[in-house]
């Protein structure tokens, strides 16, 4: 049946359906007739940011770096007699300076030579204009100080929701067709479109971002481009964030895959930009990210039918790539080595941590790397003969690693600040700077809040999160307390994408005046020398941000990961009783024929299960444990007078507030003890159900039947 195709694709709580179903039904994998279909892996890395030397640390042991990474890749490729690999976004920008000093030439030699098929735009291949995005892409002068030429990629790299205003068309191709074991795979490519709030306006000048409804238009026209080529194997490498929790998958990715048609030719999303983890189905669609930096890849299998091109089975691994007894690719040791001589100053020590200099929470709280960089930009030289500015103000986002413990060497700085950006000295009013600080707490399009907390130097403030944004600042001096004057005007020390607006600080464009200056990394780096000359680095959190939590009172789980729908609910049940009887669609006026849960719904219909309300089902709405009940009572034979039942009910606190209609049912399963209180001697009949108490209710009457 239709139904049991699509069996959690609900677009209503997704991933607590596939939860309960799990739980209930265990992990079993599909059947492949592997004897025909044909075995494809896709191998796969995302948000590399250049990173080609760069160790990082997973659960205590060291990871990463590109010859390491290389390695992990070759030996996966080496095992599959069919495969692709492919990068998602994100390859360079941020990235680490043995890549960064040569424009991210480095990074992209070695993509080359490590021979990727395909690849994606992410949010950082528009960090220095589109330009230089396609130097990149296709070879030529780099356009910043035009020292570098560009090989180009020997690979494809597709977008589809990034247009050129001038031409009305696709910035790069949309999509390109790979074909491997003798079946066609597409690649459609989407960035998140977060994108011009994530990189200065000057890098995304001459193009826009596809809205989200534009963007599942443009996958599904795609999509059918790809089908009238005989393509049925569709893959989106989506630059757009997702993670997986406790078997739920969520995130920009995670919502693409729910907007599209449950019925979509497309069978796989990466997803991008957030750095984490994700492996899990929504909607028919696996949604797969293996964290960043190298420090992991994803193996994504397939079984395609040769003869009609379709997937019939498909799964992910992500494997972390711990350096411990793995050996060193000597083609990346070589891209390396060749860097690191046209730039001896990179291994050259500056002076020692002791491992506490870290960029820690900073996206929330005041950080000790966040204030050594706003105290070394406060007194950044302009070339004006002005004394050092008022304040300086860093955002989060632009800090990209921690002082190591040790030796810190100008390649540790240049991995800190990557982005090369300009410092800009503005004139501010108290006013603005207020409104400045009020424009950290951002909030995104889900209504969740966005918060970029700014590292700041030459200034104190309060914020009380039990108040409105416009409120929250309840305190705001200088270091000495003495309070910022809302009419005087200040100068403030910023980068060049703040000072453009970027991570929403839109107040820093109506500045009195602005003056560019030096590289945020010469003036990090010269200051490390002239206040340390060699020795230790110290910086530490002195107070400059005090944050008032806000009250936390108990607050409802939400739905998506605790309560259970009614649709979900039946489906689970059918699915375990095996109902297999009808073929009509249900007749409830609010349960489409093509629901996911359409055919569930019939089945439990026909059982005699449900009833509905009005005409109504109900589908999305949670289901309540007196309803649970009256649908599980029917599969048991024995029924209580209605005297028993009543003084069942009677025996519990909250008995009165059982319905009429349940009382019968809900005394029935107590009686067979399939049902218990929820809360000492409480029914909460009108409580939703949480996964786990279904979980149970289910099992107990389908054994009780049985029984």
């Amino acid at each position: 049946m239709y139904w049991k195709k699509v069996l959690g694709q609900s677009t209503i709580r997704v991933a607590t359906a596939a939860l309960l179903l799990t739980q209930l039904l265990g992990a079993a994998g599909s059947v492949s007739a592997a004897g025909k279909d044909v075995e494809v892996h896709l191998i796969g890395i995302n948000d590399f940011h250049g990173q080609l030397d760069t160790t990082s640390i997973v659960s205590d042991k060291k990871a990463g770096t590109a010859p390491i990474l290389a390695t992990y890749l070759k030996e996966a490729q080496a095992k599959y007699e069919h495969s692709l690999l492919f990068h998602n976004g994100d390859s360079v920008g941020a990235s680490a300076p043995v890549s960064s000093l040569d424009r991210d030439e480095p990074t992209m030699e070695w993509m080359n030579m490590m021979g990727f098929d395909v690849a994606s735009l992410g949010n950082h291949e528009f960090d220095q204009g589109i330009a230089a995005l396609k130097a990149q892409i296709f070879g030529g002068l780099d356009p910043k100080e035009g020292k570098v030429t560009h090989a180009g990629a020997k690979f494809d790299y597709v977008n589809a929701n990034v247009i050129e205003t001038a031409t009305g068309k696709t910035l790069i191709k949309p999509y390109v067709i790979k074909e491997v074991g003798g079946v066609k795979i597409g690649f459609i490519g989407l960035v998140t479109k977060s994108t011009p709030a994530k990189v200065s306006p000057s890098g995304t000048a001459g193009v826009r971002f596809l809205s989200a409804e534009e963007e599942v238009e443009a996958v599904n026209k795609y999509a059918k481009e790809l089908q009238d080529q005989g393509v049925e194997t569709i893959i989106v490498l989506a630059h757009d964030p997702a993670s997986t929790k406790e078997g739920v998958t969520t995130g920009e990715a995670a919502d693409l895959a729910k907007a599209l048609p449950t019925d979509s030719p497309v069978d796989v999303i990466v997803a991008g930009d957030n750095h984490a983890l994700a492996n899990g189905e929504v909607n028919g669609k696996l949604i797969v990210q293996a964290f960043s930096y190298g420090t992991a890849f994803e193996d994504i299998k397939l079984m395609i039918d040769p003869a009609t091109g379709d997937v019939t089975e498909k799964s992910a691994t992500v494997t972390t790539t711990f350096q411990e007894g793995v050996k060193e690719d000597p083609e990346s040791l070589a891209i390396i080595k060749k860097s690191l001589d046209k730039h001896p100053e990179l291994t050259k020590p500056v002076g020692t941590t002791d491992g506490s200099v870290t960029r820690t929470d900073a996206y929330n709280n005041e950080a000790a790397l966040g204030n050594l960089i706003a105290d070394a930009m406060r007194q950044a030289d302009f070339g004006d003969k002005a004394s050092e500015a008022d304040f300086a103000f860093m955002n989060p986002g632009g800090i990209r690693a921690d002082l190591p413990q040790g030796d810190v060497t100008f390649a540790d700085l240049a991995k800190i600040q990557p982005f090369g950006n300009t410092l800009v000295k503005l004139e501010l009013t108290g006013e603005q700077i207020k409104t400045l600080l009020q424009q950290q707490w951002g909030t995104n399009a889900d209504g969740t809040p966005n918060t970029k907390t700014l590292q700041i130097s030459g200034l104190k403030y309060t914020a009380d999160f039990n108040k409105p944004v416009a409120e929250r600042v309840t305190s705001l001096s200088l270091e000495d307390g003495t309070p910022i004057d809302p009419a005087k005007t200040y100068t403030a020390v910023v980068n060049n994408f703040m000072a453009a607006g970027g991570d929403n600080y839109k107040v820093l464009v109506d500045a009195k005046s602005s003056l560019a200056g030096p590289i945020d990394l010469d003036v990090f780096y010269q200051y490390i020398v002239d206040t340390y000359k060699g020795g230790a680095i110290q910086a530490a959190t002195e107070g400059r941000i005090t944050n008032l939590a806000a009250s936390t009172e108990p607050t409802e789980t939400p739905a998506i990961t605790e309560f259970i729908s009614r649709a979900e609910f039946v489906t689970a049940l059918v699915e375990l009783l095996k109902l297999n009887e009808v073929t009509s669609a249900p007749a409830f006026k609010d349960v489409a024929a093509n629901a996911a849960y359409a055919d569930a719904i019939a089945e439990a219909t026909h059982a005699g299960f449900i009833q509905g309300y009005g005409g109504n089902f109900n589908p999305d709405r949670d289901i309540t444990r007196e309803e649970a009940a009256t649908i599980l009572a029917k599969l048991l034979k024995d029924q209580a007078s209605d005297k028993d039942a009543a003084t069942i009910i009677a025996g519990y606190e909250d008995g009165k507030t059982v319905s009429t209609y349940a009382v019968k049912s809900m005394a029935k399963l107590i009686d067979k003890g399939i049902l218990s209180a929820a809360d000492k001697n409480s029914l909460q009949p009108k409580q939703g159900l949480s996964t786990n108490d279904a979980k149970a209710l289910i099992q107990k009457a389908v054994a009780a039947k049985a029984s």
